[in-house]
């Protein structure tokens, strides 16, 4: 499946490569049931900007329900309201 990006995905000048790094690396992932943009779900994703650093990106995803399509909506540097979501939240930790 090959992601495509909305505008807004670019609104905090997130580069498309770290946006892709911290998806495939991602340390969290979850659906956020009951927040679809039209058809599918929405996935939210926390991973590492990048090999080098430790700054985390929060980046949400739409799902279509077909399984073809994924549309990066969302990315910037993790914030206060996904962080605890994530620590109240651990069932979508990975390994």
């Amino acid at each position: 499946m090959n992601p495509r990006w909305t505008e807004s995905s670019g609104k905090h000048g997130i580069p498309q490569r770290d946006q892709i790094f911290a998806i495939a690396n991602a340390s969290y992932s979850v659906e956020l049931a009951g927040e679809s943009l039209d058809e599918g779900t929405v996935w939210l994703y926390i991973g590492p900007e990048h090999a080098q650093t430790d700054r985390e990106l929060e980046l949400l995803v739409n799902v279509y329900d077909d399984g073809r399509e994924a549309v990066v909506f969302h990315a910037q540097q993790l914030n206060d309201k996904f962080r605890r979501l994530r620590e109240e939240n651990r069932h979508g930790w990975r390994d």
